[in-house]
């Protein structure tokens, strides 16, 4: 039997119940939750200037929705919710039921995370965990970068992972502007980083003479560094 990695240390998991919990969230984030795929569903929630808070991991299960934050935005997410449920019939509460596991450390992506009931798995470490989001070109929000980026800078775009006419959601107007006028001028990439730099998660920074954001702290990946950064695009 394959060796299964427990992402409980990255990933902060809540459930969220009641009648109203999935119409709620569907309002919040920025784009449509399928709660018949199995596979998790990758979002964000904005502020109102379009800037991402929370990225979020989200599965279906019966009745309930389990959502993953970052553990550092676990409080303000709790309080994100609670402030913003009002009279709906809408509950959170932090779980330890079920545990987001991988299989697959050096190959796996966002969508093989997986939730699990026995949770005697081996933790996968913090730089693997990093991998899994740059091979799927997919950004994880944390303290360090919340509120700094919105979705088109982070490339959500080019997965259709933005939906622009669905029903109001936090920053959908800025969102939408931008993109119906065409002018988005940044995108998220991995770039190798020089064994010296001491960069950190949400840091402005020069590489090779060119003006960037890190979207990641810097992490080693068979042997060498890397970390996503949010860069001009090419103008070719």
């Amino acid at each position: 039997m394959s060796t299964m990695y427990a992402l409980d240390q990255q990933l902060a998991l809540f459930k969220l119940s009641g009648q109203d919990a999935t119409t709620f969230l569907q309002n919040q984030i920025i784009n449509v939750f399928d709660s018949n795929n199995a596979q998790p569903h990758f979002t964000a929630i904005c502020n109102a200037k379009g800037r991402i808070l929370f990225s979020l991991l989200i599965w279906q299960q019966a009745d309930t929705l389990s959502v993953a934050v970052d553990p550092t935005l676990a409080n303000q997410f709790t309080t994100y919710i609670t402030m913003r449920r009002f009279r709906m019939d809408v509950q959170i509460n932090k779980t330890q039921d079920v545990v987001p596991v991988i299989a697959d450390t050096s190959k796996g992506q966002v969508k093989d995370i997986k939730l699990a009931t026995n949770t005697t798995y081996e933790p996968i470490s913090p730089d693997a965990f990093w991998g899994i989001f740059m091979r799927s070109q997919l950004p994880w929000i944390t303290q360090d970068s919340s509120e700094q980026f919105i979705p088109q800078h982070l490339s959500l775009d080019q997965h259709q992972l933005i939906e622009y006419q669905k029903g109001c959601y936090p920053g959908q107007e800025i969102i939408a502007r931008l993109h119906f006028i065409g002018r988005n001028k940044k995108q998220l990439s991995v770039r190798q980083i020089d064994q010296t730099s001491h960069f950190k998660n949400g840091q402005k920074v020069t590489i090779n003479d060119s003006q960037v954001q890190l979207c990641s702290p810097v992490v080693e990946i068979d042997g060498h560094l890397y970390a996503q950064i949010v860069e001009n695009k090419s103008r070719d």
